[in-house]
Order: structure tokens, then C-alpha cells, then sequence
């Protein structure tokens, strides 16, 4: 069952040593310039970068493979400045009560001869090792929270009931999404609600979080959590639908061959600009690190917080919670059992 995935993925003392310092190298998806175009919606005229260009193509569904058959596929190609940023899939098929649905996916990449898969390819494995051991290793019946476009591709690349997977209009003021608006299914009024709900439980609490997830969700079937790091580019979406602000500092630091000496760095840092708790993702040549505020407090106990890979939050879970299954490349992608009865 699940929990004979842990000994396989959780092995706390080298996560609490580089904290996900490894995380895919050849970056997630291009960091800085996902986090202006993909995830945030608001920069100012004097920092805005150059506009986007965004390409409609129609795919291969055959080059696709989930849970269920593909109808069609749209294919985003998402330029800056006349360079290619990243690219995303949006896959239309059918569930089992022959409904429409929509999956928001990572290409595998184009085949260069590079040393490294293309970061839109890494995604594209890691979702598919992710998929693999949801739908091997948990009950058909089981519900997985997650945010809206993780819970699609957790519904059509495992087959598995997401209690999340549309968005509403909210999330359309990234200049991305408006441009996959059309063609998106949108979120009805209890779907809204859904997300609401989502955005509050990650964001508070930690200990809250998981009573109010017990008391709206019962125990009558198999709970679990799925998050990314990516949520740490989300918050402002998440706010906007009504989850808690939560203070972060961040930093881009070079990497260098001595890995021992890139985290002492980090750490002098997170000490120096937040309270030593922190979370390393690694792209290309560089690190960029997030750290909990200084007094951040109630912060550093919100649920997304304690489930991603923070040092702190690595040397102790929240109480009924269990680590299940977690990604290589520094834990990008982690699931969670949670054991509400």
C-alpha cells in the first residue's frame, strides 16, 4: 500500500541537508520568467518585461498518455523579447461518466543534444512518476486535494478524483491563463466555493487546516494532499481567492561547484533576512531561495508551509499526516495520506 512508499522517497537527513537544493536542475520552468508571466499579474510599468507572444498550435493527441483517451490537444508556445519561455498542453477528453473535460499539461520537449531534459520535459517526467504511483498505490475511491490545474492533471494522468480541477476568474489575471480562458472549463458557483475553500485551508493553520478538511470532507473515503513548489509562484492567485497573505523573503543566489559552501551561504542568509527556515529550488546555475519571515509565526505553520520542503518542516509533520510519495530532483512534488478518523 502507500506507506511502503516512504522508505523508498523519505530519506529526512539528506533532504534536511540540501532541503531540495538539487531540485531538476535545468530550472522549473524557467523561474523568473514563469513567476512574471505564468503566476503573477500585477508588475509595475518600470519592471514589467517585454510582452508575450503566445502561439496556438493543434497537438497530437496520440503523443499523449493518461488515464483516459485524448480528443484533441492545444499546444501554447509562450515567447518573451522573441525568445521561447515554455510551453503547456492543454488536453480535451472525456471521464468516465462521459463528461468533457480539460488537462493543463508540460510538453516533453524538444530533442536537443543537451546534457539535461528541457525544464518543461523534467515536469512532464515528474508528473508521469507522480501519476504512476497514485494510480498503483492508492484506493480507487481516493479524493486528492491540490490546486485547481494540479488536480487536472492528477485526474487525467491517474484516473484519481481531484477535489479541485477548474478555475474561475480569479486566476485570469495572469496574462497565461487569459489566454488559455476560452478554452478552459470554468469553475460553477460550489466549484468557486471549492476553491475558496482550498485557498483558506493552505494557507492557514496547519493543525485548523486539517479539523476543517476533516469536518467538510468526512472520513467516508481515502484523503489525500498533493502540493508543488510551484505554490510558493501562486500565492497571489491564492490570496485573490481568499487564502491568508503569507510573508516570504527570496533570493537568487549563483551556484558553484562546492555545494557544502552554496547552502552555508543560504543559510547565513536565511538567518539574516528570515527566521533560518527556508527552501532551495535549483535552476540552471543558480539557486533561488525562499525563507519564512522573521516573526512570521502563524505563517511558518500554514498547511502549504508545513508540507513543502522547508527545513523546518522537514524535521516534523503535522500530526496524521504522511508522507506517501515524493519526486527526485529535491522533492518538487510531494503527497501526502492524512489520517482524519
Amino acid at each position: 500500500m502507500v506507506n511502503n512508499l516512504v522508505a523508498l522517497v523519505f530519506k529526512k537527513g539528506a533532504l534536511l541537508l540540501t532541503c531540495g537544493a538539487l531540485l531538476f536542475a535545468g530550472s522549473a520552468m524557467l523561474f523568473q520568467q514563469a513567476k512574471v508571466t505564468f503566476f503573477d499579474g500585477g508588475e509595475s510599468e518600470r519592471t514589467k518585461p517585454a510582452p508575450l507572444n503566445v502561439t496556438l498550435l493543434h497537438g497530437q493527441a496520440s503523443d499523449i498518455q493518461g488515464a483516459f483517451p485524448v480528443d484533441s490537444v492545444d499546444n501554447y508556445t509562450i515567447e518573451r523579447g522573441g525568445k521561447d519561455a515554455f510551453s503547456l498542453l492543454l488536453a480535451y477528453y472525456k471521464d468516465d461518466q462521459n463528461q468533457q473535460r480539460r488537462a493543463v499539461l508540460f510538453p516533453k520537449g524538444k530533442q536537443e543534444a543537451r546534457a539535461l531534459p528541457s525544464p518543461t520535459g523534467l515536469r512532464q517526467a515528474i508528473w508521469q512518476d507522480a501519476a504512476k504511483a497514485i494510480s498503483e498505490n492508492t484506493p480507487k475511491d481516493a479524493l486528492i486535494l491540490s490546486w485547481w490545474d494540479d488536480g487536472q492533471r492528477i485526474h487525467f494522468l491517474s484516473g484519481r478524483d481531484a477535489w479541485v480541477n477548474k478555475p474561475a476568474e480569479q486566476t485570469f489575471v495572469s496574462p497565461i491563463w487569459k489566454h488559455l480562458q476560452d478554452n478552459l472549463l470554468l469553475a460553477s458557483d460550489s466549484e468557486r466555493n471549492q476553491l475558496s475553500t482550498m485557498a483558506r485551508w493552505l494557507t492557514m493553520d496547519s493543525d485548523k487546516a486539517l479539523a476543517e478538511i476533516k469536518q467538510t470532507l468526512g472520513t467516508s473515503r481515502p484523503i489525500y494532499l498533493l502540493v508543488t513548489n510551484d505554490l510558493l509562484m501562486r500565492l497571489g492567485e491564492i490570496v485573490d481567492y481568499g487564502g491568508k497573505p503569507l510573508a516570504f523573503s527570496s533570493k537568487t543566489v549563483q551556484a558553484h561547484d562546492n555545494l557544502h559552501g552554496d547552502i552555508a551561504q543560504i543559510k547565513q542568509w536565511a538567518y539574516e533576512e528570515g527566521d533560518g527556515n527556508y527552501l532551495v529550488q535549483k535552476e540552471d546555475l543558480a539557486y533561488h531561495v525562499w525563507a519564512t519571515a522573521k516573526g512570521s509565526g502563524a505563517g511558518k505553520n500554514a498547511l502549504v508551509v508545513r508540507l513543502l520542503p522547508f527545513v523546518d518542516s522537514l524535521k516534523k509533520l503535522p500530526e496524521k499526516v504522511h508522507l506517501v510519495y515524493q519526486s527526485h530532483w529535491g522533492g518538487y512534488l510531494s503527497i501526502y495520506k492524512l489520517e482524519l478518523d
